[in-house]
């Protein structure tokens, strides 16, 4: 039986399809206020329901409201409780951190917290290509984020540049929609190819009861690529073109990243590196670059990457007037909820600017040995965390 919607990933929150920040008014016959929370715009909307941001203080949270003609479908109460399974077992280190939740409501609902940060997707198409530096960086952030994931028995299934969110104390992997809780009920048919092809590995484009941990590393390859080279690595309009053994293509890929990301990319699970291994490779090339791999004022991004996620760390969230929805019929009733006076939002402070450009050159002379030791030996004791 077909589901009106299979592809239950929202577009981003604070982005539109494009990953162009976007943050609208709340149209007539929105919900004013969910549980405890005051919605005061649409961050994004998609075939699962709508994200607003919303105020319980002064923090602002983004709030995921299923569509009411889904709230009543028992598939998509269960995926949707999935899904709040999948936040609650990742936590707030690598991803958005779970504030409230009614998944038992008449129209569910998950309450996050809202990063104020762009998205890689939005930084690649405004800005080009990450530097080979870059890449590294991310590489290993990504890397760590998975193995966090597989250690609490989940499978993302959509890492791709838009659910990458990137701050200056690292990335954050969001959009947990259509992972998979290992021990949950299976809810995924066979001629379900959940995700996002271009970033998505065979074995999963064919079943995607077959997705492993294999397979998000697949996925970590593909975002790589495309912020590597500023284009997805595969072009595919149906989960059949994505079963096929083909190769990449990975035109303006710098030279030394072309080995990791052609493995990861391989076309055979078992042929892959673990996300251990990922990290590991990362690490020792910030590491050979010497990049300090603590207390970084600032990531190793080019400075136009930088500026741009410091100008939006910075930049406080500010709610637009709402108007009233031009597709509402005329005659609609006024929303019987009263008006609430909009709550003030804090002003950020400043960050500053580094005072001179990044300089990604080597410099392997500046990093004491120490360094190397300290980060190797740390990764070798983090392997029995993840089963390595």
């Amino acid at each position: 039986m077909n589901r009106p919607a299979d592809n239950l990933a929202l577009v981003q929150p604070g982005q539109d399809s494009t990953g162009a920040k976007v943050l609208q008014p709340l149209r007539a016959g929105d919900p004013t206020t969910v549980g405890n929370f005051r919605l005061v715009g649409r961050l994004g909307q998609g075939a699962m329901g709508v994200v607003y941001l919303g105020y319980r203080s002064t923090r602002p949270v983004a709030v995921k409201v299923v569509r009411p003609q889904l709230a009543e479908d028992e598939y998509f109460r269960k995926r949707f409780a999935l899904e709040l399974e999948a936040i609650r077992r990742v936590g707030g280190f690598h991803t958005a951190a779970l504030v409230d939740a009614d998944p038992r409501a008449a129209t569910p609902w998950i309450a996050t917290q809202y990063i104020n940060a762009p998205s890689l997707l939005e930084l690649v198409e405004q800005h080009g290509p990450v530097s080979e530096l870059g890449a590294w960086w991310l590489a290993a952030g990504l890397a760590d984020a998975l193995m966090h994931i597989h250690s609490v028995r989940l499978l993302h299934r959509d890492l791709k540049p838009g659910n990458v969110l990137v701050a200056t104390d690292g990335v954050r992997v969001i959009d947990f929609g259509i992972s998979h809780v290992s021990g949950g009920t299976g809810l995924t048919t066979a001629s379900a190819a959940l995700g996002t092809l271009s970033y998505m590995a065979p074995e999963q484009a064919a079943d995607s009861r077959k997705a492993s941990e294999a397979s998000d590393v697949y996925s970590l390859g593909a975002t790589l690529a495309h912020a590597a080279t500023g284009h997805v690595p595969f072009y595919a309009q149906m989960p059949a073109q994505r079963t096929l053994d083909i190769q990449p293509d990975l035109t303006g890929l710098p030279p030394a990243l072309l080995d990791l990301v052609t493995h990861t990319l391989a076309f055979d699970a078992e042929d892959r590196p673990t996300a251990q291994n990922v990290l590991e490779e990362a690490m020792g090339r910030l590491l050979d670059f010497g990049v300090p791999t603590e207390a970084q004022a600032y990531p190793p991004l080019p400075e136009a990457f930088l500026a741009a996620v410091l100008e939006r760390q910075a930049t406080p969230v500010e709610a637009p007037d709402a108007v009233p929805d031009p597709d509402a019929a005329v005659d609609a009733e006024p929303d019987d909820v009263p008006d609430i006076a909009p709550e003030p939002v804090p002003e950020a402070a400043p960050f500053p600017r580094p005072a001179e450009p990044l300089d990604p050159g080597p410099q392997p002379d500046a990093m004491p040995d120490r360094w190397a030791a300290r980060w190797r030996s740390r990764i070798e004791d983090r392997r029995g965390d993840y089963g390595g």
